[in-house]
């Protein structure tokens, strides 16, 4: 597996500035916005199964990240027999279904999920880029519209894409304007994908355009796990049609999970590039692609600087990174 060091990636980042790229988000991206991550998710849906079947354990078992109460779940649900084994793959998209059957009800989970949730500062650095057209076009698996959201506080247009409206997808660039793609579907518009039936397709158009997207143009992946096969099957497509957009898969720490190694080997072996790099978080990993992308900019840099203020500002107290 091909890979390269954070500092390489800065400085490949920033040599390549000159050239619009896309982006790829996962659920990583949203977790430092306060949004709960697919392992929280998976815990909560256990435990309202378990005490909507044991109402009379909810003061004991009420608080999902103490390990004991994680280990007694588990237990339960081990002994029930009929559930997936803990930490597999198939947890997400089982106990979406299992704890929600009705989709409306997911729709709403989710819905209220995101409910209040503001953008870290990581999504407004990308704004911050697109701006000046270093990103055309963010590609998300997450339900929350953070992008979008936060795409509407800068000069952009934020193009917004789902299911419904993917027609749109084929927009040719265009200056200040972002597409904002929702792959796995938006609470507002039409039926997430979150069981294993809705996760198994990808909308053909979404699948096309990925191809077409990533012909010549470099794609950042961040936050992504490489959960969905769908996904990356429609990413394992894409790379082996000939192009020179290369792919970089920022991922958290030094290991890739097996898919993501799967898939870099492929992309390599099929004559295109692909990279791991070893990240440490959405946010300080754009904030560090800005700041050394943008380093001889001063008024840019500037703007950064008065960004992180006004955030710190609203929390109360010190921004990471």
């Amino acid at each position: 597996m091909q890979t390269l060091t954070f500092d390489e990636l800065l400085r490949s980042f920033k040599q390549n500035k000159d050239t619009p790229h896309s982006l790829l988000l996962g659920a990583g991206a949203s977790v430092e916005s306060g949004v709960r991550s697919a392992s929280d998710c998976i815990w909560e849906w256990k435990r309202e199964i378990f005490l909507s079947q044991n109402p009379s354990f909810v003061d004991t078992y009420s608080n999902i990240k103490v390990d004991s109460v994680r280990c007694a779940i588990q237990r339960w649900l081990d002994n029930k027999g009929g559930f997936p084994a803990n930490g597999s793959d198939e947890e997400y998209s089982f106990y979406a279904e299992k704890a929600y059957p009705i989709p409306d009800d997911r729709r709403k989970y989710f819905q209220h999920l995101v409910a209040g949730v503001n953008p870290s500062i990581g999504y407004h650095l990308i704004a911050l880029l697109a701006e000046n057209g270093l990103f055309k076009s963010v590609w998300t698996t997450n339900f929350d519209g953070l992008m979008l959201k936060c795409a509407h506080k800068y000069n952009l247009s934020p193009i917004e894409v789902t299911a419904e409206t993917s027609d749109r997808i084929y927009r040719g660039d265009v200056d200040g304007e972002l597409l904002c793609i929702a792959l796995h579907g938006d609470y507002k518009y039409g039926a997430l994908k979150n069981t294993v039936s809705e996760l198994d397709t990808q909308n053909d158009v979404f699948v096309s355009a990925i191809s077409h997207e990533l012909a010549n143009r470099n794609l950042l992946i961040i936050g992504y796990s490489g959960r969905d096969k769908s996904l990356m099957t429609a990413l394992t497509l894409a790379y082996q049609t000939k192009g020179n957009g290369k792919l970089f898969w920022c991922g958290y720490g030094n290991n890739a999970p097996a898919p993501v190694m799967d898939l870099i080997q492929l992309v390599n072996e099929s004559g295109r590039s692909a990279y791991y790099v070893p990240t440490d978080g959405f946010d300080k990993t754009v904030y560090s692609l800005t700041r050394h992308c943008m380093s001889e900019d001063v008024d840019f840099l500037r703007r950064i600087d008065a960004l992180k203020n006004v955030i710190w500002s609203s929390l109360g107290g010190q921004v990471e990174p």
